[in-house]
């Protein structure tokens, strides 16, 4: 046995060979289970076995002799794997038609593996994963290459619903079920980090705090089914109102809060007041018809340096305090 694994040695057809030695070589090249064909040192394919016909759609006889490997996995002609060993299996070359998606084998010397989705591969597209080596004669010459490949689509789709799973269940962890905010874990947990980047970037934020005014009693007339839904709606609207970089959160009963990055005091009470605006002018409508209105006060506040996560809590909780005491349905900076 040689100890050398960088290639396969690979006997020509020739009239000196027997045929039944040529016999053999196509059905042990047939008889591979993968996908495989070999190309000759002229990127013409002398090797297209049954299981990629089953893969490609495209008979053996059609495919021999012709330098059309790249036809069952691309839209236009370009360079297989195997064709990239045939020309040297530069890194460079590798890279340039598979960034990121391919590397050297770990187990074949001078061979490359990686795996990709191939969108003209099959009806639908399919994830293959592919190896290509050099085939070499008894002198050490390079005559060929040889590209097997392996449909993992299955398992592909396992893995992309697996990775599914964990961001929906990740996402659950930290949203509020009924508002569709995020909960009040995740907002301290996003406060430590806007307060993290503002100290160490300068990338100020503002905070905004929000409390539904008087929902006691509007739960104690109505019910919770009407306090359910008011809680519901003003999650809609604070959702509505923000940025995809902005994070709202529903951190108590009707305590609500908004995190505004690389936002001054001026945007913020925009954002604050559409929120308000919103709510004040939307009705509510019970089961027997009648009409309910709520409003919510507001307190805003900006990171200022030396800020912690107390102060700048402090802050706009104080400013929310005011924005009671003042009357309600109205937004107060600190």
């Amino acid at each position: 046995m040689t100890s050398k694994l960088s290639a396969v040695e690979y006997v020509p057809q020739s009239p000196i060979i027997d045929t039944v030695d040529q016999a053999m070589l196509m059905q042990m090249f047939d008889r591979i289970a993968l996908p495989t064909f070999v190309l000759d040192s002229e990127h013409r394919v002398i090797h297209w076995n049954s299981a990629l016909e089953a893969l490609s759609g495209l008979k053996r006889e059609d495919m021999i002799g012709t330098c059309d490997q790249w036809r069952p996995f691309y839209s236009t002609p370009r360079p297989c794997l195997a064709d990239l060993i045939l020309e040297g299996g530069k890194d460079g070359d590798v890279k340039h038609y598979y960034t990121n998606k391919c590397s050297r084998s770990t187990l074949i010397e001078d061979a490359y593996e990686g795996e990709d989705f191939f969108p003209d591969c099959g009806e639908n597209g399919e994830w293959l994963h592919f190896t290509a080596a050099a085939i070499t004669n008894a002198d050490g010459e390079m005559i060929g290459a040889i590209e097997t490949l392996e449909n993992i689509s299955v398992r592909k789709k396992a893995e992309f619903e697996l990775l599914e799973r964990e961001r929906i269940y990740k996402e659950m962890s930290i949203t509020d079920s009924l508002t569709g905010l995020h909960n009040s874990r995740h907002f301290y947990n996003e406060l430590e980090d806007a307060m993290e980047s503002a100290k160490r970037y300068q990338h100020g934020f503002t905070l905004c705090f929000f409390d539904l005014d008087d929902f006691k009693k509007l739960n104690d007339t109505y019910g919770h089914l009407m306090g359910d839904h008011v809680l519901e709606t003003f999650g809609a609207l604070v959702r509505s109102s923000l940025r995809t970089l902005d994070k709202g959160f529903r951190y108590g009963g009707e305590e609500f809060a908004i995190i505004l990055p690389s936002t001054e005091l001026e945007g913020a009470l925009i954002v604050a007041e559409r929120v308000r605006t919103s709510l004040a002018n939307f009705q509510f409508v019970g089961e027997e018809g009648f009409k309910v209105s709520s409003t919510v006060s507001i307190g805003v506040t900006e990171f200022i340096s030396g800020d912690t996560v107390k102060t700048i809590m402090q802050r706009a909780d104080q400013a929310l305090y005011d924005a009671k005491q003042k009357g309600k349905n109205c937004i107060v900076t600190v």
